[in-house]
């Protein structure tokens, strides 16, 4: 099997076989790629991962900025008189002219040449370091020292929002960013109090805004809405995750719940919720179980820390999470956010690119900034919003990866891994873009007039380019922080929800996360990243790729056009075909076959009843196309790849024109 190391450089030699395709008089292609094997050699996968991804971040730099500011790994510069990193030297000339500064033409193919080189591996899924995992752990506990105390007892089982709700306002954030000690009083400027006044009147809007936003949301009652999804043949709206829990017990025994806070009983009965008529099961004990912290591979530079959330609670953060979802399909608010449709920020991205009229904006440790004293401030006019947000949310996170290992008592709202998170800091965050971009009083009929302006999907922010100063400064005065490197107004690049243009062209690298064929998701996920190089045109790179695939499988793949629907193999600009394939004629089904390679999920039978079973059952939604499983427990699946008989295609086996 081959090393990480020698397939990326094996698929790179393929970009560079695809751009000297583009430019046949480019010179100095065959000594960059010598020079990023003999740094393969010294360096090794961190080539890849660190320091080619550090030439992306100038690159993106220099395109917002209109000057090239070369720093880190491989920025070496040509020399004193060709201001621009002398590896592939070639393309960057075609970008910025020799003292660093971007031509009056950019040639866009060389942009997105330079960025699939540099990003090929920058998200490749791998083991941080333990100096590095222990640093982003330190900086979770850093952030988390730093944010401000709720005002409403969170820590408390039993919580009245409505006692002294409306007395709590966002402009309080002012006051607290500016102690009035005899020292900060004496070396404020009188500019700095025009500038407080301004952002007074900024917080005093958004806090109009978030009240808009309450009211139409509307109130929650949890059993009423369970009992309308189950009406309406969608389960009960309560489900536990697919992920680890924080009690560290297998899927098949969520439903056996082995504990049920108090605090989550007052809000989500357990006889109502927990458990199915008729079944004797007594409450679990009131025991809230501490989240756990745990970290995901991301990148090389950081891993992803989430939380392990309590069993119990997870299961219903689902039912908050289906509620606010369905909310936010009403009239004007969908046309702000929409949790299932990332292309609808994409489409903004690239009409944004040729005007730049609207600014892209990312935002940085975005859910661990996000504190409770933030949350009882944007919803204080739906409490019954904030009693299941709070019944839910997990108080204390266990962190056994420090050393020693420690507890938190938590002053965010949520750590990643909560099922409230990510559209509770969307809507947190959609109102405060709207308060920046918004002109004239604070009506629906002015925030209409933001359609097709504004956009919000978890952290990734859409806002037109005039309102960007305005929420850097509201972000800075609720604790929250504006990653300024990644968010893009002044330039001609914008990006938003994985979606990347430059003056309207498409410069979206492919950025794999995986390059060994070491098992069949990992087949199959090579095979999606061959057919993204083949759609971007880099057609050698694909082939370089596809060639890493174990010949058994090669030989399995159908070859299909983007518009052939219901079927999957490698795509192709000229037709499908399937003659290749191994064929038979099914006399029970009456149809052609052909023997191809393709995932198979098997569930894990594992014989299970009682009332847990029960439960699962009726919390599943269903249909006539849909059964629901009542004791075999199907939740955990055995991923296989393998060949297996599928239809043919229709009509003449070969469609190639």
């Amino acid at each position: 099997m081959k090393s990480q190391v020698s397939i990326l450089l094996h698929v790179t030699h393929g970009v560079i076989a695809d751009i000297r395709a583009a430019y046949p008089s480019l010179k100095g292609l065959d000594l960059d790629f010598e020079t990023l094997t003999l740094l393969c050699r010294t360096r090794g996968l961190a080539v890849f991962t660190l320091d080619l991804p550090n030439l992306d971040a100038i690159l993106l730099d220099g395109l917002e900025n209109g000057r090239l500011i070369a720093s880190g790994p491989l920025s070496r510069v040509v020399s004193n008189r060709a201001n621009v990193p002398r590896l592939f030297s070639g393309l960057w000339k075609r970008v910025f002219d020799l003292d660093g500064c971007l031509r009056p033409e950019v040639d866009t193919l060389a942009v997105f040449f330079l960025r699939q080189l540099s990003c090929i591996g920058k998200k490749l899924a791998t083991e941080c370091s333990y100096d590095r995992i222990q640093a982003t752990v330190g900086e979770y506990h850093g952030i988390e020292r730093r944010l401000r105390h709720p005002s409403v007892r969170w820590d408390l089982d039993d919580v009245d929002f409505e006692d002294g709700g409306r007395d709590r306002h966002l402009g309080e954030s002012v006051a607290l960013s500016h102690p009035s000690d005899p020292f900060h009083l004496a070396e404020r400027q009188e500019e700095e109090r025009s500038e407080e006044l301004n952002l007074e009147y900024l917080l005093r809007r958004c806090q109009q805004v978030a009240d808009l936003f309450a009211d139409a949301i509307g109130p929650i009652d949890p059993l009423l809405f369970s009992e309308e999804l189950e009406s309406e043949s969608r389960g009960t709206g309560f489900k536990h995750g697919p992920g680890a829990v924080a009690e560290r017990i297998r899927n098949e025994d969520k439903s056996s719940f082995p504990n049920w806070p108090q605090k989550l009983h007052g809000v989500f009965p357990f006889e109502l919720v927990g458990k199915t008529a008729g079944s004797d099961m007594e409450r679990p004990p009131n025991h809230e179980v501490a989240s756990r912290l745990i970290t995901v591979p991301k990148t090389a530079k950081a891993p992803r820390l989430i939380a392990a959330e309590p069993t119990a609670h997870q299961y219903c953060q689902q039912l908050v999470w289906k509620f606010l979802r369905q909310r936010c399909k009403r009239p004007l608010l969908r046309e702000f956010i929409n949790f299932s449709r990332q292309d609808l920020s994409s489409e903004m991205v690239v009409k944004s690119s040729l005007d730049r009229s609207l600014a892209t904006v990312d935002l940085s440790s975005a859910s661990d900034r996000l504190t409770c004293w933030t949350v009882e401030r944007m919803f204080r006019g739906n409490p019954s919003l904030l009693r299941a947000l709070h019944a839910v949310r997990t108080r204390w996170i266990r962190d056994d990866i420090s050393n020693p290992p420690d507890f938190l008592k938590l002053k965010k709202f949520a750590s990643q891994g909560s099922a409230t998170t990510f559209p509770v800091q969307s809507l947190v965050f959609l109102i405060i873009a709207i308060t920046a971009s918004l002109k004239g009083p604070v009506r629906w009929s002015k925030i209409r007039h933001l359609v097709g302006q504004v956009r919000v999907y978890g952290d990734d922010i859409i806002i037109p380019s005039h309102g960007y100063a305005p929420l850097l400064a509201i972000m800075e005065s609720l604790e929250l922080r504006v990653n300024t490197s990644k968010s893009y107004v002044t330039g001609f690049f914008r990006e938003s929800c994985g979606s990347e243009a430059y003056m309207g062209n498409d410069v979206t690298p492919v950025k794999p996360k995986t390059v060994t064929a070491d098992s069949p998701t990992d087949c199959q996920a090579i095979i999606d990243t061959c057919n993204n190089l083949f759609n971007k045109g880099l057609w050698h790179a694909s082939d370089r790729l596809l060639q890493t695939l174990p010949p058994r499988i090669l030989r399995g793949l159908r070859i299909v056009d983007q518009h052939t629907v219901g079927f999957s193999g490698l795509a192709s600009f000229s037709g499908s075909c399937d003659s290749h394939l191994q064929r038979r004629w099914n006399s029970n089904l009456h149809r052609d076959e052909v023997r191809v390679w393709s995932l198979r999920d098997r569930p894990l039978k594992k014989s299970r009843g009682g009332f847990p079973a029960l439960l699962d059952f009726f919390s599943s939604p269903y249909s006539s196309e849909r059964a629901r499983v009542v004791s075999d427990y199907a939740g955990s699946r055995k991923v296989r790849g393998d060949l297996r008989w599928e239809p043919a295609y229709s009509g003449s086996r070969e469609t190639f024109v």
